[in-house]
């Protein structure tokens, strides 16, 4: 026996020394519409290779895998000369034709294009059942629940023709979706978080959709797993009408019990404390779990090690069950009432630190046109330092702030210095320059038509390279409209001289028609400011300017009678501000304090003191990380003097109280009709603004109070309610286009109310 074999294996080396395990002839058999090159060209053996019985068997599975073949058989025919490969195929029938019977509320070409194949196709029964599942989809994607589609085997089986019979059935539309078993959250909340919704045309068509709702089971048990009910379970039942043309869909909540943090657990930190990381998570003992919190403390304590230079840091946090063994901890005893065993769990940083760095060079990349030290101001970090990487986040945060850049990537790059980590900033520099034509409307304004050029990479000083690159911005707007006509040209230098300076230059003309009569103003404003340490800012700015007031009615007030014709005034407002807010576009978090008193001086003489605060606090981030932003704002204004009616205060409108008129709260005038301004201002209000559909479409919730007075006081108050919405236009930049809705809830007599306040335009 061992002698055969060693007689073979001799054998088999002859061969190979010999040439003969080479293949010298691969040829293909059976095929009779297929060319033997369109055979081969799925075949990997070829001529002077060596023989393999696995790349043959390879080659084999590759001509099955086409589903161009029923079956391939593979010879090998051994020669003096070498090895011939045959390959025998037998190919699969073409499908003659592809039929559908039964089709109303589509058409052939529409469902045609759901077929994985077409006629002329090798016929394959798994694609004809594929094909058959994809119809049923197709209509119950739609709102046809009970369709169904058959296959006409005889059909099939004898002329190959895949003829597809369809029975659509009634499209159903969902009449109520109701939950069952939710005690935490109401079906309010969950209807937010679910797509199935009650038929609301044109908004919601409301049809019946299985795949949607199968999302939907999933989305709700993931909401309730993210909160801490990590025992949740959600099913679905439907409830059709007696004709199946409507249908209840019902969620079926099963809640569990909401899990409590009993110990944060460190492990592998030796350079931080395990007190110090304490001090960084949001989990704490008795806390609810969440996936929010939990997500939020690991990046904080990866911020941590990434402050001090650690930025290779890993940081991975488990959850912890105790075991059913496990005694109760004395801080939850008695907690969960009704329940067998307080539900708790631990959670485990496990945390890998690797290596300190400092930051060497840094780098810049991609910027053709911007300045380098354009870039460079805008950074947070600086060679020889810990390599901060919350200061690299920061800096990559103003830089995209800057919209100069499509994009903006940090990256730390290895060098040859132990210890030390090159900063290369890469930037794509996206469009700048804008030059739009469009038409707006508004409760405030009314119909204006805009025609402007922008160019936020403007260079002043820079001729020879098209006044570009130099992170100035350059405005030139005209806006001609039913109520107002304006006309301004703005320059902007955030950096003056490369110092923690700004200056900024409007010149301006504009003319309004108001109540009774009109009022033109012509002049120009500069701004120079400073940025302090801490997020603090100060500024001062100079307006000048010649105010008209002409085609008065004889009947209007007094007060503005006798203030008719041209009027010059010269104002130096000093301002001092402190901004730690997330993005000066949409602040998410983060708080904006303005304190400012003007003075001043020409035909009138007075002085206008302001505060105003704002504070932003993101309550929630969904899967899409998308926020829910809670924003508040108190305003407060004391005019000190005798200021003209055209200085003082007005409230109601966009930007102040929504739900009253632009300039309907006022004092009024000697007719007791016309309104004349107030020497004392404020405002109280928060909005809550949450996602709708996708990125840019948001919806809020807002309170607004505040009173206008002619003496510093509170009498009067007035209040509203109201929800709106927010869209974001791209093209137009990161400002919203609103639409709100709001009714007043305290309101003064002589008040004008309005319900409806928008601000919508269009560029084309």
């Amino acid at each position: 026996m061992l002698a055969a074999a060693a007689m073979l294996g001799t054998c088999d080396y002859a061969r190979a020394q010999n040439g003969q395990d080479k293949v010298i002839d691969v040829r293909v058999e059976g095929n009779r519409r297929m060319t033997t090159e369109a055979v081969l060209a799925h075949v990997k053996t070829r001529l002077g290779q060596s023989y393999s019985d696995d790349l043959v068997r390879s080659d084999k599975q590759a001509l099955l895998d086409t589903a161009q073949f029923t079956s391939v058989v593979a010879t090998k025919t051994q020669t003096d000369r070498g090895v011939i490969v045959t390959f025998i195929v037998q190919e699969r029938p073409l499908v003659s034709r592809v039929m559908l019977q039964g089709n109303k509320e589509f058409t052939d070409e529409q469902l045609m294009g759901s077929l994985p194949f077409q006629a002329a196709a090798p016929l394959n029964i798994a694609s004809v059942q594929a094909g058959q599942d994809a119809l049923v989809n197709k209509y119950r994607s739609s709102g046809y629940y009970f369709a169904s589609v058959t296959v006409d085997r005889p059909a099939l089986e004898k002329e190959k023709r895949a003829v597809y019979k369809i029975v659509e059935g009634p499209r159903v539309t969902i009449g109520k979706v109701e939950f069952v078993g939710n005690t935490t959250y109401s079906g309010l909340i969950l209807g937010q978080k679910v797509g199935t919704r009650k038929r609301f045309w044109p908004i919601f068509p409301g049809f019946l959709d299985t795949d949607q709702l199968a999302q939907d089971v999933t989305a709700l048990r993931n909401f309730y797993r993210d909160e801490g009910f990590l025992d949740a379970e959600v099913g679905r039942e439907l409830e059709f009408s007696f004709d199946k043309t409507q249908v209840t869909v019902r969620f079926i909540v099963k809640e569990g019990p909401r899990y409590r943090v009993n110990e944060v657990i460190f492990k592998g930190n030796t350079v931080i404390s395990a007190e110090q990381l304490a001090q960084r998570v949001s989990l704490q003992q008795g806390s609810f779990f969440t996936a929010e919190r939990l997500k939020q403390s690991v990046q904080n304590v990866q911020d941590t090690y990434g402050e001090v230079g650690y930025i290779e840091a890993q940081v991975r946090a488990t959850r912890q069950f105790l075991a059913p063994s496990a005694p109760v901890p004395a801080w939850a005893a008695g907690m969960d009432e009704g329940a067998a065993k307080p539900a708790v769990l631990n959670i485990v940083f496990t945390i890998v630190e690797k290596d300190q760095y400092r930051i060497g060079q840094i780098n810049i990349r991609g910027n053709n046109i911007t300045q380098g030290r354009i870039i460079r101001r805008e950074l947070r970090f600086f060679p020889e330092q810990i390599f901060n990487s919350t200061a690299v986040k920061e800096s990559k945060n103003r830089l995209e702030e800057t919209r100069l850049f499509e994009k903006v990537e940090i990256e730390p790059v290895a060098t040859n210095v132990p210890g030390v980590r090159n900063a290369d900033v890469i930037v794509k520099e996206g469009r700048t320059a804008q030059f739009l034509v469009g038409v707006g409307v508004s409760t405030n304004a009314g119909l204006l038509g805009n025609i402007s050029f922008t160019q936020r990479n403007f260079d002043l000083f820079a001729p020879q390279k098209g006044f570009r690159g130099g992170g100035q911005t350059l405005s030139i707007v005209a806006e001609p409209g039913t109520e107002m006509m304006r006309f301004y040209v703005d320059w902007f230098e955030p950096y003056l001289f490369d110092q923690p300076y700004s200056l900024g230059a409007r010149g301006f003309a504009w003319t309004r028609k108001r109540e009774d009569w009109d009022e033109t103003r012509v002049g120009g404003l500069m701004t120079v400011g400073h940025k302090f340490i801490n997020h603090w800012f100060g500024q001062v700015a100079t307006r000048v300017e010649a105010i008209d007031i002409s085609d008065v009615s004889t009947d209007t007030s007094t007060e503005i009678r006798d203030e008719e014709g041209w009027h010059s005034l010269v104002g130096i407002k000093p301002a001092l501000i402190r901004d730690r807010t997330d993005s000066r576009w949409l602040p998410s978090k983060g708080d904006r304090l303005e304190l400012s008193y003007e003075q001043v001086f020409g035909t009138s003489t007075f002085g206008n003191i302001q505060g105003e605060y704002h504070y932003y606090h993101t309550l929630a981030t969904d899967a899409l990380d998308r926020k829910h932003i809670l924003a508040s704002r108190v305003a407060a204004g004391q005019i000190v003097g005798d200021a003209p009616f055209f200085e003082r205060y007005y409230g109601g409108g966009i930007g102040s109280i929504r739900g009253f008129k632009y300039r309907g709260i006022s004092p009024r005038g000697s007719n007791g009709d016309d309104p004349i301004g107030g020497d004392f201002m404020f405002f109280a209000g928060s909005e809550y603004s949450f996602p709708l559909i996708g990125k840019d479409l948001r919806g809020v919730l807002f309170v607004d109070t505040g009173t206008v007075n002619s003496d510093f006081g509170f009498s009067n108050y007035r209040m509203s309610i109201g929800t709106g919405l927010r869209w974001v236009v791209p093209m137009l930049g990161p400002v919203p286009l609103s639409l709100d809705v709001a009714v007043p809830i305290l309101k003064g007599d002589d008040d004008d109310t309005q319900i409806l306040s928008f601000s919508v335009g269009v560029t084309f």
